[in-house]
Protein backbone atom coordinates (compact mmCIF):
# COMPACT_ATOMS: atom_id res chain seq x y z
CA UNK A 1 0.00 0.00 0.00
CA UNK A 2 1.40 3.44 -0.93
CA UNK A 3 2.55 5.52 2.03
CA UNK A 4 3.39 9.17 2.66
CA UNK A 5 7.04 9.18 3.77
CA UNK A 6 9.44 11.91 4.87
CA UNK A 7 13.19 11.41 4.33
CA UNK A 8 15.82 13.77 5.76
CA UNK A 9 19.30 14.43 4.31
CA UNK A 10 17.88 13.75 0.85
CA UNK A 11 20.77 15.66 -0.74
CA UNK A 12 23.25 13.07 0.56
CA UNK A 13 24.07 9.99 -1.51
CA UNK A 14 22.30 7.70 0.95
CA UNK A 15 19.27 9.96 1.28
CA UNK A 16 18.90 10.39 -2.48
CA UNK A 17 19.08 6.62 -3.00
CA UNK A 18 16.43 6.01 -0.34
CA UNK A 19 14.16 8.59 -1.97
CA UNK A 20 14.62 6.90 -5.36
CA UNK A 21 13.81 3.44 -4.00
CA UNK A 22 10.74 4.61 -2.11
CA UNK A 23 9.37 6.54 -5.10
CA UNK A 24 9.90 3.47 -7.29
CA UNK A 25 7.75 1.50 -4.86
CA UNK A 26 4.93 3.98 -5.42
CA UNK A 27 5.18 5.87 -2.13
CA UNK A 28 4.70 9.64 -1.86
CA UNK A 29 7.99 11.04 -0.59
CA UNK A 30 8.93 14.37 0.99
CA UNK A 31 12.68 14.75 0.39
CA UNK A 32 14.16 17.12 2.97
CA UNK A 33 17.42 18.87 2.01
CA UNK A 34 19.85 21.25 3.68
CA UNK A 35 18.74 24.86 3.25
CA UNK A 36 22.35 25.93 2.68
CA UNK A 37 22.51 23.69 -0.38
CA UNK A 38 19.87 23.66 -3.09
CA UNK A 39 17.39 25.89 -1.29
CA UNK A 40 13.65 25.86 -1.96
CA UNK A 41 12.68 23.51 -4.77
CA UNK A 42 9.17 22.20 -4.13
CA UNK A 43 8.13 21.99 -7.79
CA UNK A 44 7.66 18.23 -8.08
CA UNK A 45 4.93 16.48 -6.13
CA UNK A 46 6.86 13.22 -5.93
CA UNK A 47 9.35 13.53 -4.57
CA UNK A 48 8.29 16.72 -2.88
CA UNK A 49 11.53 18.68 -2.39
CA UNK A 50 11.71 20.64 0.84
CA UNK A 51 14.39 22.90 2.29
CA UNK A 52 15.36 22.55 5.95
CA UNK A 53 17.47 24.56 8.37
CA UNK A 54 18.47 21.94 10.95
CA UNK A 55 19.10 24.61 13.59
CA UNK A 56 15.60 26.05 13.48
CA UNK A 57 12.53 24.58 15.24
CA UNK A 58 10.39 26.83 13.03
CA UNK A 59 11.94 25.24 9.93
CA UNK A 60 11.19 21.75 11.29
CA UNK A 61 7.55 22.66 11.76
CA UNK A 62 7.39 24.19 8.29
CA UNK A 63 8.75 20.97 6.77
CA UNK A 64 6.05 18.91 8.48
CA UNK A 65 3.28 21.29 7.49
CA UNK A 66 4.47 21.30 3.86
CA UNK A 67 4.45 17.49 3.76
CA UNK A 68 1.00 17.33 5.34
CA UNK A 69 -0.37 19.96 2.98
CA UNK A 70 0.92 18.00 -0.01
CA UNK A 71 0.02 14.46 1.09
CA UNK A 72 -2.75 15.15 3.67
CA UNK A 73 -1.14 12.62 6.02
CA UNK A 74 2.24 11.29 7.13
CA UNK A 75 2.73 7.56 7.58
CA UNK A 76 6.48 7.30 8.01
CA UNK A 77 9.66 9.27 8.65
CA UNK A 78 13.23 8.22 7.90
CA UNK A 79 15.51 10.43 9.98
CA UNK A 80 19.09 10.21 8.78
CA UNK A 81 22.04 11.18 10.91
CA UNK A 82 23.27 14.66 9.87
CA UNK A 83 26.67 14.81 8.16
CA UNK A 84 29.69 16.25 9.92
CA UNK A 85 32.55 18.15 8.29
CA UNK A 86 34.86 18.87 11.21
CA UNK A 87 38.61 18.28 11.30
CA UNK A 88 39.37 14.85 12.84
CA UNK A 89 41.73 16.48 15.33
CA UNK A 90 40.05 18.41 18.11
CA UNK A 91 42.96 20.84 18.48
CA UNK A 92 42.89 21.60 14.75
CA UNK A 93 39.09 22.00 14.55
CA UNK A 94 37.85 25.56 14.11
CA UNK A 95 35.47 26.82 16.79
CA UNK A 96 32.94 27.80 14.11
CA UNK A 97 32.97 24.25 12.71
CA UNK A 98 32.40 22.79 16.17
CA UNK A 99 29.48 25.17 16.74
CA UNK A 100 28.02 24.25 13.36
CA UNK A 101 28.29 20.52 14.00
CA UNK A 102 26.62 20.78 17.41
CA UNK A 103 23.89 23.06 16.04
CA UNK A 104 23.19 20.65 13.17
CA UNK A 105 22.82 17.85 15.71
CA UNK A 106 19.71 19.64 17.02
CA UNK A 107 17.94 19.05 13.72
CA UNK A 108 16.77 15.48 14.35
CA UNK A 109 15.43 16.54 17.77
CA UNK A 110 13.42 19.45 16.37
CA UNK A 111 12.03 17.40 13.50
CA UNK A 112 11.36 14.33 15.63
CA UNK A 113 9.25 16.43 17.99
CA UNK A 114 7.05 17.48 15.06
CA UNK A 115 6.85 13.95 13.64
CA UNK A 116 5.91 12.39 16.97
CA UNK A 117 3.28 15.07 17.52
CA UNK A 118 1.78 14.23 14.12
CA UNK A 119 1.83 10.50 14.81
CA UNK A 120 0.25 11.05 18.24
CA UNK A 121 -2.67 12.86 16.62
CA UNK A 122 -3.28 10.06 14.12
CA UNK A 123 -2.47 7.22 16.53
CA UNK A 124 -0.06 5.51 14.14
CA UNK A 125 3.24 5.92 12.31
CA UNK A 126 6.60 4.37 11.47
CA UNK A 127 9.97 5.84 12.43
CA UNK A 128 13.36 4.76 11.08
CA UNK A 129 16.58 6.21 12.49
CA UNK A 130 19.42 5.81 10.01
CA UNK A 131 22.89 5.99 11.57
CA UNK A 132 26.05 6.93 9.71
CA UNK A 133 29.41 5.19 9.65
CA UNK A 134 32.34 5.36 12.03
CA UNK A 135 33.29 8.77 13.40
CA UNK A 136 36.51 10.38 12.17
CA UNK A 137 37.23 12.46 15.26
CA UNK A 138 35.99 13.50 18.73
CA UNK A 139 33.51 16.15 17.56
CA UNK A 140 31.91 13.78 15.06
CA UNK A 141 31.91 11.04 17.71
CA UNK A 142 30.04 13.35 20.09
CA UNK A 143 27.34 14.22 17.54
CA UNK A 144 26.96 10.61 16.40
CA UNK A 145 26.60 9.36 19.95
CA UNK A 146 23.94 12.03 20.51
CA UNK A 147 22.01 10.77 17.46
CA UNK A 148 22.26 7.14 18.52
CA UNK A 149 21.27 8.01 22.08
CA UNK A 150 18.19 9.83 20.81
CA UNK A 151 17.26 6.91 18.58
CA UNK A 152 17.74 4.32 21.32
CA UNK A 153 15.60 6.32 23.74
CA UNK A 154 12.75 6.59 21.24
CA UNK A 155 13.01 2.93 20.23
CA UNK A 156 12.35 2.03 23.85
CA UNK A 157 9.14 4.06 24.11
CA UNK A 158 7.98 5.56 20.80
CA UNK A 159 4.36 6.05 21.84
CA UNK A 160 1.06 4.24 21.19
CA UNK A 161 0.64 2.99 17.64
CA UNK A 162 4.18 3.98 16.60
CA UNK A 163 6.71 1.46 15.27
CA UNK A 164 10.32 2.68 15.60
CA UNK A 165 13.56 1.02 14.52
CA UNK A 166 17.18 1.97 13.86
CA UNK A 167 19.60 1.02 11.10
CA UNK A 168 23.40 0.66 11.24
CA UNK A 169 25.59 0.56 8.11
CA UNK A 170 28.79 -1.30 8.93
CA UNK A 171 31.17 -1.15 5.93
CA UNK A 172 28.36 -1.16 3.32
CA UNK A 173 28.41 1.58 0.64
CA UNK A 174 25.43 3.93 0.37
CA UNK A 175 23.54 2.02 -2.34
CA UNK A 176 23.74 -1.28 -0.46
CA UNK A 177 22.79 0.39 2.80
CA UNK A 178 19.77 2.03 1.16
CA UNK A 179 18.69 -1.29 -0.40
CA UNK A 180 18.96 -2.98 2.99
CA UNK A 181 16.84 -0.30 4.69
CA UNK A 182 14.21 -0.40 1.94
CA UNK A 183 13.94 -4.19 1.98
CA UNK A 184 13.90 -4.43 5.78
CA UNK A 185 11.12 -1.87 6.03
CA UNK A 186 9.09 -3.79 3.45
CA UNK A 187 9.57 -7.15 5.13
CA UNK A 188 9.40 -6.39 8.85
CA UNK A 189 10.51 -2.88 9.82
CA UNK A 190 6.96 -1.52 9.68
CA UNK A 191 5.60 -4.33 11.85
CA UNK A 192 8.28 -5.08 14.47
CA UNK A 193 9.65 -2.19 16.53
CA UNK A 194 12.33 -1.47 19.09
CA UNK A 195 15.30 -2.92 17.20
CA UNK A 196 18.57 -1.86 15.64
CA UNK A 197 19.06 -3.57 12.26
CA UNK A 198 22.76 -3.79 11.25
CA UNK A 199 23.67 -4.41 7.62
CA UNK A 200 24.73 -8.07 7.35
CA UNK A 201 28.13 -9.04 5.91
CA UNK A 202 28.41 -8.93 2.14
CA UNK A 203 27.57 -12.26 0.57
CA UNK A 204 24.53 -12.84 2.80
CA UNK A 205 21.33 -10.83 2.71
CA UNK A 206 22.61 -8.11 0.36
CA UNK A 207 23.95 -10.54 -2.20
CA UNK A 208 20.41 -11.86 -2.59
CA UNK A 209 19.01 -8.33 -2.78
CA UNK A 210 21.31 -7.30 -5.64
CA UNK A 211 20.90 -10.61 -7.48
CA UNK A 212 17.11 -10.09 -7.36
CA UNK A 213 17.12 -6.43 -8.34
CA UNK A 214 19.58 -6.95 -11.21
CA UNK A 215 17.51 -9.66 -12.91
CA UNK A 216 15.76 -8.32 -16.10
Amino acid sequence: MPRAILVTEADSRLGAELVRLLVERGHSVAAVMDASGRGEAAESRNPLLLSWNRRSPVSARSVLLSALNAFETLDEALILEPPSAVSPGLVEAASADIDRALDDAKGPLFLLREVLSTFARTGRGTLAFVAGGAASGPVEAATREAFRGLATAVLGAPGPGIVANGFQPGPAPADEYAAFIDRTLEEKGRKIGGRWFPVPPRGGFLQGVFRTTSTP
